[in-house]
């Protein structure tokens, strides 16, 4: 069966969703992301020359947002994020789609509201995505949103995002941070993502090298719609390109490393650190997670009121 895989972690006491190209090619364009309404919390920009993407989302109030938001190649979209706060979004781009959004190349890994093939299923969830919990804003005219994970207590005052290629990549994608955030980067620039620069033979102490590229599973192509990192590759058995070990399994708990049993200084001195995959994130994805406990930004939190301009390009 496949599926989105939405598990759900405390973060400063708050649910959050956790388990993602030359820069110049001819599908994506650069532009400049147009002023946004003020209190604006969040903006998506699809960032393509010429290809419309679908915007997917899940959200803990989900149907909280339309599902397959339609974004025309350079458009913007500004989500109305309450002051009151939202906990466990997660935003995601989806991208070769019919004209109704769905029996998509890329980004048909399900959730709520969503439909994947009935023949092939749904695709393993290793899409590029913003996930984050939105804090209550100071002097909010209404009560602040019940924390999850905690219900007798209210959100607090602060955002708690992440974006990482812990599960792997199917689009390049940038976010930018507007305002006083001292605590996370200004910028995390994945617009260099290529799916070309998926590893094609990995060494995952298997029997023989194996490829994180994930094909179209209609058969009609051999087009990559995606990157599969090494843990994926090991545990999601979707559109059967990939294993179906735990991650706590002999076979994988060194790529994904599951605490127990794997301390993190040894997932850190680990093989999974010497992989082609986490060399070409950290090559053109620079800060960001490759792996469980890499050095990279992995959560990350804002004062309630920041906003966020993330934006996807054409693979």
């Amino acid at each position: 069966m496949g599926g989105l895989a939405v598990a759900a972690v405390v973060a400063g006491g708050v649910t959050l969703v956790a388990r993602n190209v030359m820069p110049t090619q001819p599908g994506n364009a650069l532009p400049s992301t147009p002023a946004a309404a003020p209190g604006t919390r969040l903006t998506i920009t699809n960032g393509c020359a010429a290809d419309p993407l679908w915007i997917a989302n899940f959200a803990f109030q989900a149907p909280y947002f339309p599902q397959d938001l339609k974004l025309e190649a350079g458009a913007t979209h500004e989500f109305a994020i309450p002051d009151t706060g939202l906990a466990a979004t997660r935003f995601w781009a989806k991208w070769g789609c019919d004209a109704t959004g769905k029996n998509c190349l890329i980004g048909d890994s399900g959730g709520p509201g969503e439909s994947c093939s009935p023949t092939d299923g749904c695709a393993p969830p290793i899409d590029s995505k913003f996930e984050a919990t939105f804090g209550c804003m100071p002097g909010a005219s209404a009560p602040c949103a019940v924390n999850p994970s905690l219900p007798t207590e209210a959100i607090g005052p602060t955002d708690w995002w992440d974006v990482s290629q812990v599960d792997g990549w199917t689009l390049p994608y940038k976010v930018e941070i507007v305002g006083d955030c001292p605590m996370s980067p200004s910028k995390i620039d994945c617009s260099d993502l290529s799916l070309k620069s998926c590893p094609s033979e990995e060494n995952l102490g298997l029997s023989k090298p194996e490829s994180l590229r994930l094909v179209d599973p209609t058969g009609k192509s051999q087009t990559t719609v995606g990157c599969y990192s090494p843990c994926a590759k090991l545990t999601y058995q979707q559109w059967g390109q990939g294993h179906a070990f735990t991650p706590e399994s002999k076979e994988a708990q060194n790529f994904c490393c599951p605490t127990p049993p794997i301390t993190p200084a040894a997932c850190s001195s680990g093989p999974v650190t010497e992989t082609k995959y986490v060399q070409a994130v950290h090559k053109l994805c620079p800060s960001v997670y490759a792996y469980a406990y890499d050095d990279g930004m992995g959560l990350a939190q804002c004062p309630a009121g920041t906003r966020y301009d993330v934006t996807f390009y054409c693979p």
